[in-house]
């Protein structure tokens, strides 16, 4: 499937006259939570020629695709890019973390990732994941049989949380790496591993019955959040100066 995510990116830059400057995984295949129907949900960052920079009205900043062969593309404009990042936006820094990288200039991907401790905001991130296992919880999972994607990204949002908590830094993309590194309870972590395993089994939208003790420990960690998320104040790095962005997005647009 490589192969041809590679050449509908050389479709797409042909057909906008645009620059790929980093194509990634996003969905649940980055995440390890895919099953054989799960579509490839692929993101990238572009560069248009200098003329489209040079216009008093900004033109349309984002390019979307989708494939006969079930590959999603949403594309962001570079500027876009950059704003979004220095919003901290956690759809992007989830971009700069993905497992599965498609193709990158390195400059570029070097670059973000080595300005994200300046503009990376632990709070905004925080109650990002926070609304994520919310909102799963009040549409998903009010039943005893639980959709099993619903109810690992809800999962997933809980401890993401956590590992903000500890860490204060982008938590892992790939679901499995988070489980290990937040989840100390030798069984607990068993039980998330085995439903992980179910999951990549099982037909996208399949209903499980969850196991209690699990379910258990997951809804005390949300309510521990629901406590503590208010006051949730780590001191942050951001300086308010953007020439580091200015100088990225001018030295890609002019090669």
């Amino acid at each position: 499937m490589r192969s041809a995510i590679l050449s509908h990116l050389e479709d797409i830059e042909r057909q906008y006259d645009v620059r790929v400057l980093l194509a990634l995984e996003s969905g649940s295949r980055a995440r390890g939570l895919f099953s054989d129907e799960s579509d490839w949900d692929v993101r990238f960052v572009y560069v248009n020629k200098l003329d489209w920079y040079l216009n008093v009205n900004e033109g349309r900043d984002v390019i979307e695709e989708m494939f006969d062969d079930n590959i999603d593309m949403v594309g962001w404009e570079l500027r876009k890019t950059l704003r979004l990042f220095q919003k901290s936006n956690p759809s992007l820094m989830e971009w700069l973390h993905s497992p599965v990288i498609y193709r990158a200039d390195e400059e570029f991907l070097s670059r973000m990732r080595a300005m994200e401790p300046v503009y990376f905001n632990p709070i905004k991130t925080m109650y990002h994941y926070e609304s994520l296992y919310i909102k799963h919880d009040k549409r998903y999972l009010q039943d005893s049989a639980n959709p099993l994607k619903r109810f690992l990204h809800y999962l997933r949002g809980i401890l993401s949380c956590r590992w903000l908590e500890q860490h204060k830094t982008m938590p892992p993309v790939l679901f499995e790496e988070l489980v290990q590194a937040t989840v100390d309870d030798v069984v607990i972590r068993q039980k998330i591993e085995n439903l992980i395993a179910l999951k990549r089994q099982s037909k996208e939208n399949d209903n499980k019955e969850v196991d209690a003790e699990l379910v258990d420990y997951a809804r005390g960690l949300a309510e521990h959040f629901e406590q503590t998320i208010p006051d949730f104040r780590p001191e942050l790095n951001y300086a308010g100066d953007s020439s580091d962005l200015d100088g990225l997005l001018k030295e890609m647009v002019m090669r």
